[in-house]
């Protein structure tokens, strides 16, 4: 709590200070709570209530996300952002539940050194097309042991900052986009550390279409027995086409390549990297009165099939941003599998929202455990598998409703139907229900 206190006065100092360089200062933020119950075990026995003698599959919890943010304007060219944020279970008091963390905390230089570049230098978002490759730097099902939703409520992080350097070169249609960031930082004085570099070029080739190209690398040094090679390149395509009023359409293709450490233990052992990710997908307006809509999504993320010596062929998530369902995206990483996401919407009165998304799931490669180990399912050793590739179905629902401009309610339900990847042990239908409040001011 002494943390918590501390961080409050230095942002009530930088407030003042800035309220003194500056008269152009906005101070904004949200507040979100949540009432979760789900059970995720698919029937597996994951924990085992001592005193009652019985299996405790459900959970049940209240959590709430507080971000405090201020943005300044120094100069015409030069501005700065702090956010602060708090995630935390009700009822828990602990460093990491009632911390204020620094959230984001990055300054802008517009026409640096000359007009087209803009420098953005600290801890701030990326994110690039639909978040396949970059949105978050723990990957959209964990999140850092710093958040107080760690190994309970991953997946609901709203904790998505790089530290980074970002350069950008603004040559309309053309923006380029050049970027360093630092994932990990282990010891200062030893290669082990797991940093981001790459660009991106988006090209906008008219007023409905966009075309953009990007490679990026994710580093990290192992740092065992003198070898440090384990680097992940990643080049793609991804385009977005509004064919009408009415249709848009977008498709993204990336190819991996590098080094995987197929073996930590001396001698390392490595393997050539050789994996693929396909996504292509639609969105189709409805001309009616509630602004329904309708969408279509496939995605192909690769996996090792344990066949070519040398080679590993599964998908690395990187730093994804993409969310699979409330239960799929919690049950399995984004590799190894290709699923299919149909979606509509619609606005059964203004102020209201009804939403239903359906997947289906498939294993992409037999050999490759499918299971996350993201630690909010518990003890994944009990969860019995078999060689069928049929991951299953998962089917949600949601309601939104803006009560005012600034306040929304929703309740949001989800259930996943196991294939046949699961054998009998394991056919029960998993579900997740949660009721959220959110203000923003």
């Amino acid at each position: 709590m002494r943390r918590s206190l501390l961080a409050f006065i230095v942002a009530v100092g930088l407030c003042s200070l800035a309220f003194s360089a500056t008269n152009n200062i906005k101070v904004s933020g949200d507040i979100t709570a949540q009432a979760i119950t789900r059970d995720l075990s698919l029937g597996a026995v994951t924990n085992v209530d001592a005193d009652l003698n019985e299996v405790q599959d459900a959970e049940d919890f209240i959590l709430s996300q507080v971000r405090l943010r201020f943005d300044a304007d120094l100069t015409e060219n030069v501005s700065a952002v702090v956010q602060l944020i708090n995630e935390r279970l009700w009822g828990v008091e602990n460093n990491a539940n009632t911390d204020i963390d620094l959230d984001l905390a990055y300054f802008t230089m517009k026409e640096m050194i000359y007009e087209p570049l803009t420098l953005i230098i600290g801890r701030q978002p990326l994110r690039y097309g639909r978040a396949l490759i970059i949105g978050d730097p723990d990957t959209d099902n964990n999140v850092s042991g710093g958040s107080g939703l760690a190994n309970v409520a991953d997946d609901l992080s709203l904790r998505k900052s790089f530290d980074a350097v970002r350069a950008i070169l603004d040559y309309s249609p053309l923006v380029i986009d050049l970027i360093y960031a630092k994932i990990q930082e282990t010891n200062t004085n030893v290669e082990d550390d797991i940093t981001l570099a790459g660009i991106n070029a988006a090209y906008q080739l008219d007023e409905n279409t966009l075309l953009e190209g990007y490679f990026f690398v994710k580093d990290k040094d192992q740092a065992i027995a003198g070898d440090n090679n384990d680097k992940v390149y990643v080049v793609g395509v991804r385009g977005e086409l509004a064919v009408d009023e009415q249709l848009s359409l977008y498709g993204e293709y990336a190819y991996q390549f590098g080094d995987y450490v197929a073996s930590a233990t001396a001698p390392v052992d490595h393997d050539h990297v050789d994996a693929f990710a396909v996504q292509l997908g639609g969105e189709y307006k409805l001309n009616d009165p509630n602004s329904s809509k309708l969408g279509l999504c496939y995605t192909y993320l690769s996996g090792d099939d344990g066949d070519t010596a040398d080679d590993y062929e599964a998908w690395n998530p990187l730093f994804e941003d993409q969310r699979v369902g409330e239960i799929a995206n919690i049950l399995f990483d984004n590799t190894n599998m290709w699923y299919i996401k149909a979606s509509g919407s619609t606005k059964p009165r203004e102020d209201m929202t009804a939403m239903l998304d359906v997947y289906y799931l498939h294993q992409a490669d037999r050999d490759a455990t499918a299971l996350s180990n993201n630690g909010i399912i518990g003890d994944i050793d009990d969860i019995v598998q078999s060689d069928d590739r049929d991951l299953g179905w998962e089917i949600d629902a949601s309601l939104l409703y803006d009560y005012t401009e600034d306040v929304q309610l929703g309740l949001i339900a989800g259930w996943f139907i196991p294939g046949d990847h699961f054998d009998s042990a394991n056919d029960e239908t998993a579900y997740s229900v949660r009721a959220t409040a959110k203000v923003e001011f």
